[in-house]
Formats: C-alpha cells, structure tokens, sequence
C-alpha cells in the first residue's frame, strides 16, 4: 500500500489529536510528512513527539507547502487563519484538506475558499 504523506499546519492540541488519527488507521497508509507552526517550541515539542525530522519541520506554512508538496494538508490553525490556510494549500494540488472547524469567519471568507 502507498504511503501518503501529510503535512500539520499547526502544532497545537488538535494537532495531536488529528495526528493521532492520521497515524492510527489499519495498516498506516499514512505518515507525518512535515509540519509547521510558528512557535518554535509546538514545532520542536510535536515533531520530537511524533518523530518529525527537523529538516522536515518549518516556520513558514507556505515554505513547507513548497518544499515537501504533502497529499494530505491538515489544518488545525485559529479558525481566523483557515481560509489563508486553505487558499494556499489549495493552490499546491495536494489530493486532499483538511480542515478544522469552523471552516472561516464569514460567507466571503467560505466562498473565497
């Protein structure tokens, strides 16, 4: 079976909780590609938690879209930061996002999306 690859935006408690998902399907077709959060320390607590190389662990979302072009984007950002989020993962073509609740802050913000 393949493995796909997804990248966490965001470090956080939901973080954890998603990643404990991602990792938890029969079979593992899945893995922790990369992730990123700008608090150094959720980076380096959620990668050395969950094995996420440093070289694979990033500051800058976009950066970490670019360089690692996840199948799977999941993100567990403040729900004000969701449709920046969205936009630009969408923009990559990964085959699938993820996306915490509540999806954006408006009716604009959900059709921009």
């Amino acid at each position: 079976m393949a493995k796909y690859r997804t990248a966490i935006i965001a470090c956080g408690m939901i973080a954890r909780v998603h990643t404990r998902g991602w990792l938890g399907v029969e079979g593992q077709p899945t893995e922790i590609g990369a992730l990123a959060d700008t608090n150094a320390d959720a980076r380096r607590d959620f990668g050395d938690f969950f094995g996420v190389g440093e070289d694979r662990r990033y500051s800058d979302y976009r950066e970490m879209l670019d360089k690692e072009r996840p199948d799977f984007v999941d993100i567990c950002s403040w729900h004000q930061q969701h449709a920046e989020m969205v936009i630009a993962a969408a923009a990559r073509q990964p085959k699938a996002i993820l996306c915490q609740k509540p999806m954006a802050v408006d009716l604009q913000q959900a059709d921009e999306m």
